[in-house]
C-alpha cells in the first residue's frame, strides 16, 4: 500500500512495483490511507509524512491502534524530516525511513523484499 500525496510519485511507485510482481492500493490522504489499510491489511505500507489532511505520524498512530496495525509493516518515505522527527514522533527504527530523493529503485525494493 502506498499513502502518497502526489500523484506522479504514487503512480510511478505502483508501476516500478507492478514490473516486479507486487500489487498496490494508492491513498493520496491521510484518512483514506488509515481507512484502507484497516480494511485491506496490506503486507507493507508505505507512508508519506506530509499529507493534505492529516499527517504521516497521526496516519502511523490511527493503524497501530487497530488489531491489525499492531504489527503492520510501514516504511516512512520523507523529503522534509529528519531521523530525529521521525523518531521523536513515533516510534519507527531509522531503518524503516527513506528519505527522498535520496532513495533508488533498488534500495526501495531491497526494503520492499526484506520486509516481505
Amino acid at each position: 500500500m502506498i499513502i502518497e500525496d502526489s500523484s506522479y510519485l504514487a503512480e510511478s511507485l505502483v508501476d516500478m512495483l507492478s514490473i516486479h510482481d507486487h500489487t498496490a492500493i494508492v491513498a493520496p490522504t491521510g484518512k483514506e490511507g488509515v481507512d484502507l489499510a484497516i480494511k485491506h491489511e496490506p503486507d507493507l505500507i508505505l507512508l508519506d509524512i506530509r499529507l493534505p489532511d492529516i499527517d504521516g505520524y497521526e496516519v502511523y498512530r490511527q493503524i497501530r491502534e487497530s488489531d491489525w496495525g499492531k504489527n503492520a509493516k510501514i516504511v516512512v518515505l520523507t523529503a522534509s524530516e529528519s531521523v530525529e522527527t521521525i523518531s521523536k514522533n513515533i516510534d519507527l527504527p531509522v531503518d524503516q525511513v527513506l528519505f527522498k530523493p535520496d532513495w533508488s529503485v533498488k534500495d526501495l525494493l531491497a526494503k520492499i523484499e526484506s520486509y516481505l
